[in-house]
């Protein structure tokens, strides 16, 4: 099988030396100008593309970006990622995306990987706020935490609002008439599911609801852990007649579970999920959500980082940017 077309395999076309033939096609003033134009037309001819990793490796540095995601098979990260990607694409680096599947250990990993193939910056989204002596602050390179911020983070991030949406929700199924809100939320401790959490509560609370343990329950945040969830706890007493659910994945769970037990949405439980992504608004019936700007959190940081880099910043000074959330109403 034909490998990579190397700069000895032009030299051997062109006639001249592989160091010629370097300089031609880094366009250098010491070489003829009829010799540099047929260097580079056999170098087009024979489908010449540089050596990536052989010019970092002498520059000791990347044009790419890390992106470390907590997972790469979520379709929240879909938009964010295109928005990282098209900013930096603009600007010739490449992105690198690893996924840490809320491990903290596999998060380590990926910022040492990251950090060997001498990445220009990364974009981290910490996983599970589990105990880690992993130090953010000592990462080797330009870093921005996206999503939700790390515990101790006194650098950047980028983020939405989750108490906020916790509160639109509520404020949404109260005005519905419902009287009986409960919560399915994301097993791991992270503060997305936190402060969704208190948002929710404090707010049916303060519209003089009751809301206590019995009304929530926990799982993995996909769409298969969701429906099982969902199927036990109508199955041992299910008794709201609005649920607010952390991701739409898991809301598409429970609205299937709902189906197969015969209770009508929104007639007897309304739903309210989070993140809007896109099949939210073709799903039968089409999920009420609460919307997160993905693709300008992703375009905005990776801007962000790029300037970081380009900078030169030893020491970035502190920026948080919160997005706000908004309700898309449609039919559940």
């Amino acid at each position: 099988m034909k490998g990579y077309v190397t700069l000895r395999d032009i030299a051997e076309k062109s006639g001249v030396s592989v160091n010629s033939v370097s300089r031609a096609l880094k366009d250098r003033d010491d070489i003829g100008d009829d010799t540099k134009a047929r260097i580079k037309r056999i170098a087009e001819e024979l489908g010449y593309i540089p050596h990536a990793t052989a010019s970092n490796l002498r520059s000791g540095t990347s044009k790419s970006i890390g992106v470390i995601v907590t997972r790469i098979d979520n379709a929240f990260f879909s938009r964010i990622l295109q928005g990282v990607s098209d900013c930096i694409s603009e600007r010739d680096y490449t992105v690198l995306t690893i996924s840490s599947n809320e491990n903290v250990e596999a998060e380590r990993s990926a910022i040492k990987l990251l950090t060997s193939y001498r990445v220009s910056g990364m974009l981290i989204m910490p996983a599970s706020d589990l105990k880690s002596d992993l130090d953010y602050e000592l990462i080797q390179v330009p870093h921005i935490e996206i999503v939700r911020p790390s515990r101790d983070n006194s650098g950047i991030y980028f983020v939405s609002n989750s108490r906020r949406s916790g509160e639109l929700a509520a404020e949404y199924l109260v005005s519905l008439g419902k009287k009986k809100l409960a919560y399915l939320g994301f097993s791991m401790p992270v503060s997305c599911n936190r402060e969704r959490m208190k948002g929710y509560s404090a707010k049916i609370r303060k519209l003089d609801l009751n809301f206590d343990g019995q009304s929530v329950r926990n799982c993995d945040a996909t769409c298969e852990s969701a429906f099982a969830a969902m199927v036990r706890w109508i199955d041992e007493g299910f008794d709201a007649d609005g649920l607010f659910v952390y991701n739409d994945a898991m809301a598409f769970g429970a609205l299937r579970a709902f189906a197969d037990a015969n209770i009508r949405v929104p007639e007897e439980v309304s739903v309210v999920g989070h993140d809007d992504i896109e099949v939210a608004m073709s799903f039968i019936p089409r999920l009420t959500t609460i919307q997160v700007p993905k693709y300008r959190l992703g375009l905005d940081s990776a801007h962000a980082l790029l300037e970081l880099i380009e900078s030169g910043q030893e020491q970035p000074h502190p920026k948080r940017v919160v997005y706000e959330p908004e309700l898309v109403i449609r039919e559940t």
